[in-house]
């Protein structure tokens, strides 16, 4: 008799730059039409649509995350502010769910590692999550390789260049094609997917400290409001967090609270 998936979902975090087919990802975990491409949305925004997906082989439940990601935003770009707003409601909720079991950045082959490729891997591994968070790197849009895997063969040292270091990676396609040319290698790519992300659940959930946002707003109000301490520009800050980022003014208020006392530290 087969045995029923365990009822506490694990969390997974999709993320990467806009057209990379995360949320064909998720469709092809789900195996049908579940999630709609986040084009229409900003660049900038960081807004996250929550999917729960019961999975039958490997027996498990998942809850899978699609951001959108941030297309050419850098540091010294004031709705990189927007971003880590959405960034910390995100782990904070989490948190409070069991923590976050992976990180999934989408990547497409085929194509060269941006600066805004990197700006994505940095906010979520390195900020959001402080590199405690473990990240597979899947790599999409293989369908015209005779062997998938060896995309990753013939492109790793690339990858790794660039500051990117995943502890496991899937090479993939998330389409059939025109009349299922491709199916066969889409199921290759669904198995592949749902394996690593059985494997990935083995382990703990991973807690990180949300308390990295205040510390992410101090380093970025450098760029934006320039001086050694909040001083007069905290009403300044006050508005761009609550008007700007729509953050809630007693939320607002405290973030600046840790801001000040960090500063002091």
């Amino acid at each position: 008799m087969a045995r029923a998936p365990s009822t506490v979902p694990l969390n997974f975090i999709v993320f990467g730059e806009m057209g990379v087919g995360k949320s064909s990802l998720i469709n092809l975990v789900a195996g049908k039409a579940l999630a709609k491409s986040s084009s229409g949305l900003k660049s900038c925004t960081l807004e996250s649509t929550e999917y729960t997906i019961t999975l039958s082989e490997p027996q498990l439940n998942v809850k899978l995350f699609d951001t959108v990601g941030l297309n050419g935003v850098t540091m010294n770009d004031k709705s990189y502010l927007d971003a880590l707003v959405k960034a910390h409601k995100l782990v904070a909720s989490l948190q409070n769910q069991g923590g976050v079991h992976g990180l999934l950045f989408c990547i497409k082959g085929g194509s060269r590692v941006l600066e805004s490729t990197q700006q994505n891997y940095r906010l979520f591994h390195e900020f959001l999550c402080q590199e405690k968070v473990p990240l597979a790197l899947v790599i999409t849009n293989l369908e015209n390789e005779e062997n998938m895997d060896d995309w990753w063969t013939n492109n790793q040292d690339d990858i790794k260049e660039y500051g990117i270091a995943p502890v496991t990676q899937v090479c993939i396609t998330t389409i059939k094609g025109l009349k299922n040319a491709h199916e066969d290698k889409y199921g290759e790519s669904r198995k592949k997917v749902c394996d690593m992300l059985a494997t990935l659940g083995r382990g703990d959930a991973c807690s990180v400290d949300i308390n990295w946002f205040a510390r992410m707003c101090k380093r970025l109000r450098q760029f934006l409001i320039p001086g050694k301490a909040l001083g007069k520009s905290r009403e300044k800050m006050m508005q761009t967090l609550t008007k700007r980022c729509k953050l809630p003014k007693q939320d607002a208020a405290q973030l600046l609270q840790r801001i000040e006392s960090d500063e002091e530290n």
